[in-house]
Formats: structure tokens, C-alpha cells, sequence
């Protein structure tokens, strides 16, 4: 799109108005809350390009290369080298682990800046409260128009009204931010189950090979016997004895087998766990957000009123200036009645 700046300020300038200046965004000018947002805001975005980095090897079931790797840390900066390489169980259990450990200190930093605003929402409120109540010349000059001691001004419906757009967008912030961390949350927990589905149908196909292999092996066992023996000695045929040797690899290929589905058991249980904390996590952040969204409609709703209720104050202000108040009938009385006295005492 072409920039149309120079034109719109000439346009200004013949109508005799300031021209428009460049407003040079910078971070450090902002609050410390929308500071900290930013803050949360880029931790969640490198969180979830680093998950997405990594996906590819972390649900690879392809076996581990013959030559060694050059190891990474499972640090953020090592994302390209950790999504080009293979990931042994221990740096996945170490993903998750630290992926674990991210959500929950984001999740902590977008609890800690919701409670710091609603701290400072409710500071507002009774410091405006406070001064409302004081009274002064303000609540007299407010009686004293015909309004109540206690009605809002002009300037204070105002700063309510500011105060109200102030807080719903903060409060939108906030959404935000665990809106995101809860994508962020779902994108782990979906690449953990999708990781746990794979083993446990890569366990299946591991038994399926085993139990395949075996039957070639008692077929031409129960052969050999056949060629050799009778058929009178069928019934001890039935059940053949095998070699030392032979029971010794079938104890051995035993062993192996417990060894790996009990490997890939805790594997499963250690994923579980922590799949039940960032459903849990999710759990919160859902019911947060509802409440949130719930929230911030109610002040939506709450900035609009407030803008009719100025317009209609405006009126009933200009209203109670032309009518008689009891207060304006009061002190003109009572001044008629103190000429009057100084009348009376100077001609008497």
C-alpha cells in the first residue's frame, strides 16, 4: 500500500491543521504490565516453535543411526539441530520434562499479572470511592445544584468510563495470553499421545514378528522329528525336549522381551503422568478463560451504560440548574431575612 502521508499532511495543512507525525513504537515506553505481557507473549511464541520444530524427530520411530550424533541441549537456540537429528527416549523424556516445566512457570506469570490488575482495578475503585465520600466543596456545590451529596460528576463519570475501557483491555490481555498458552499446552499433550500410540503399536508389531519367527522354527523342528522317529512314538513326539541351548536363547529372547515392554512400560506411565498434569493445566486455563471472557463482556456492556449514563447526567444536570433547589431557596431566604434584620435595625 502506498504511503500517502505526505498528501494527507498538504491536505492538512490548507485547511490549517498540524500535521501528522511519525510515532516511533517502542517497547520500553509502555507500562510494566503490557511490558511483562510482551514479556510472556514472546516466551509462549518460542515455545511453540520450538514444539513444532521438533515434532518431526520427536514422533520418529525410525531406529537410531550407526554413527554417533554431536549432542544438544534440548535448549530453545539448539532447535534446528535437535529437529535434524534422531532423539533418543531420554531427550524426549527430557522434553517433555522441560516443556512441562515452561507451561507451568507461564501459566504462574499469567496468573501473577491477572491478580497484580485486579489489585490495581480494586485500588482504583476504592481511592475514587474514598474521594467521592469525602465530600467538600464538590458534594456542597452538588447539593447544592439540586443533585445528591453522593451523585457523580461530569468528571467523574468520565474517569469511571476511562477506567472501565482501561480494565477490559487488560483484561483482554490476559485472555490472550492463556488463550495461547493453552494452544501451546494442546500442541504438547497431542504430540505426547501421538508419541505413546506409536510405542505401544511398535511394541504390537515387535511381539507379531516374534510370535511369526517362532512358527518356521517349530515347524521344521516337528519335520526333523517325523523323518526320524516311527510313527509308533507319536505321542512322545507331542511334546519334543530342546537342547540346553535351545532353552537357553529362549530364555535369553524371554528376558529381552520383559526387559523392553517393561522399558516401554515406564516410558508410557512417565508420559501419562505428565499428560494428566497438562490436562490438568488446560483444566484450569479453560475455566479461566471463560470467567475472563465472561468478564470482559460484562465490562463492555458496563463502558457503554457508563456513556449513556454521561449523556443522561449532562441532562439532568442542565435540568436541576433551572429548576429552584432547596438549598438555592434556602440561602435566598435567608438573605432576604438578614437585610431585612439590618433594615429593621437601622431604622428602628
Amino acid at each position: 500500500m502506498a504511503d500517502i502521508t505526505a498528501v494527507f499532511n498538504t491536505a492538512l495543512k490548507a485547511h490549517n491543521a498540524p500535521p501528522v507525525t511519525s510515532h516511533r513504537y517502542s517497547i520500553d515506553r509502555l507500562d510494566e504490565f503490557l511490558k511483562e505481557a510482551y514479556s510472556i507473549n514472546a516466551r509462549i511464541a518460542d515455545l511453540t516453535t520450538y514444539l513444532r520444530a521438533i515434532r518431526p524427530s520427536y514422533l520418529s520411530t525410525a531406529p537410531a543411526p550407526r554413527r554417533p550424533q554431536r549432542q544438544n541441549s534440548t535448549d530453545h537456540k539448539s532447535t534446528q539441530d535437535t529437529a535434524q537429528r534422531h532423539l533418543s527416549d531420554t531427550e524426549r523424556a527430557a522434553i517433555d520434562a522441560e516443556a512441562k516445566t515452561v507451561l507451568r512457570q507461564l501459566h504462574a506469570a499469567v496468573e501473577r499479572i491477572g491478580q497484580t490488575e485486579q489489585i490495581r482495578q480494586d485500588t482504583a475503585s476504592h481511592v475514587a470511592l474514598r474521594k467521592r465520600n469525602q465530600g467538600g466543596l464538590g458534594a456542597i456545590g452538588r447539593w447544592a445544584a439540586g443533585g445528591a451529596v453522593t451523585a457523580k460528576s461530569a468528571e467523574e463519570e468520565l474517569e469511571e468510563a476511562r477506567q472501565k475501557m482501561l480494565n477490559a483491555h487488560r483484561e483482554g490481555i490476559v485472555w490472550y495470553l492463556q488463550a495461547k498458552l493453552r494452544e501451546t499446552g494442546t500442541l504438547q499433550s497431542t504430540m505426547m499421545e501421538i508419541r505413546i500410540q506409536r510405542e505401544v503399536e511398535k511394541s504390537k508389531s515387535v511381539l507379531y514378528k516374534t510370535k511369526g519367527s517362532s512358527i518356521p522354527f517349530s515347524q521344521s523342528f516337528d519335520a526333523a522329528v517325523d523323518s526320524e522317529k516311527p510313527a509308533a512314538q507319536e505321542q512322545e513326539r507331542a511334546q519334543p525336549q530342546l537342547s540346553d541351548e535351545q532353552m537357553q536363547l529362549f530364555a535369553q529372547e524371554n528376558q529381552d522381551m520383559m526387559k523392553h515392554y517393561q522399558d516401554t512400560l515406564d516410558q508410557v506411565r512417565t508420559a501419562e503422568r505428565s499428560l494428566i498434569e497438562i490436562s490438568e493445566l488446560q483444566s484450569t486455563l479453560v475455566t479461566n478463560l471463560t470467567e475472563q471472557n465472561e468478564h470482559i463482556e460484562q465490562l463492555v456492556q458496563d463502558s457503554f451504560f457508563t456513556t449513556e449514563n454521561i449523556g443522561r447526567g449532562n441532562k439532568e444536570l442542565k435540568k436541576a440548574s433551572e429548576r429552584p433547589s432547596t438549598a438555592r431557596l434556602l440561602f435566598h431566604g435567608t438573605c432576604a431575612f438578614c437585610a431585612f434584620l439590618v433594615v429593621w435595625d437601622l431604622i428602628f
